[in-house]
């Protein structure tokens, strides 16, 4: 299956909203916090996971495999340093696949990607990628990549807000209006922060696990949590179509093979 296949599928609206969150290894009650927002307008959304025990009942689980060298899991296999490219990515993978083992989907940390990953990511049984970021771009659509993945763009990230400013952090300024579909990606310790410029994140790292200091260093305007909030209400009060990325890839798949 490659672009030129794509056939759009029944049920799967053109201006669908997907919420995404990459837990980076966050404490649990910040998690919880997190996933709380999204369970009290009843949207479920989809968590790319980074470590064990991550649960969010009610909502998808995707992987977030972190590929960066000074990352715990590559330390973790012996000798790395000696490996090839595809040992170390099928290292990473198969440990990240076991703190979500149903997962379908991925976004790997730092956005990384490298074509080697693709037949490695289908043979954990994940079906689609998460991994690239189109900020705002109109016409947003799923697309087949090769060893049958599918790519599913990424609309919208917090960080990015975060380094350029772009949206001051209003709803009205995302583009809602623009045609395609808009995936979100949402980091828990931003929202928690209600961060409002890269500084501010970065000062907090510090204390990345401390929730009581996360709390007390809370941003008071507008920053990434009221952001979501104002979305999540949004999106709620116009009864603007979501589903899960997982619940878009069943989709896609569906009309791909009807089409047949």
């Amino acid at each position: 299956m490659i672009a030129a296949d794509f056939a759009w599928p029944e049920g799967l609206a053109p201006d669908t909203v997907c919420f995404t969150v990459d837990v980076e290894w966050v404490a649990d009650a910040v998690l919880a916090d997190v996933r709380s927002l999204f369970d009290q307008f009843g949207i479920a959304a989809t968590f790319f996971v980074t470590h064990a025990g991550v649960t969010v009942p009610g909502h998808e689980r995707g992987l977030h495999p972190n590929f960066r060298r000074n990352g715990d899991t590559y330390r973790a296999l012996a000798r790395a340093g000696e490996r090839s490219d595809a040992e170390v990515y099928e290292h990473i993978i198969a440990t990240t696949h076991g703190f979500a083992p149903e997962a379908k989907g991925v976004r790997s940390h730092s956005l990384f990607y490298d074509s080697m990953l693709l037949p490695i990511y289908r043979r954990f049984g994940i079906e689609y990628d998460c991994s690239y970021q189109m900020p705002f771009l109109d016409h947003l659509r799923p697309f087949w990549k090769h060893d049958g993945i599918l790519e599913i763009p990424t609309y919208y990230a917090d960080h990015l807000d975060l380094v350029t400013g772009a949206t001051n952090f209003e709803v009205a300024r995302l583009g809602l209006d623009r045609p395609g579909i808009k995936v979100f990606d949402f980091h828990p310790n931003m929202v928690y922060l209600n961060a409002c410029d890269e500084h501010e994140y970065v000062a907090a790292k510090g204390f990345y696990h401390d929730t009581e200091r996360l709390r007390a260093a809370r941003h008071d305007g507008r920053g990434v949590r009221s952001l979501l909030r104002d979305l999540l209400a949004h999106v709620s009060d116009r009864g603007l179509p979501t589903m899960t990325l997982g619940e878009m890839n069943t989709l896609v798949r569906r009309a791909a093979i009807s089409c047949a």
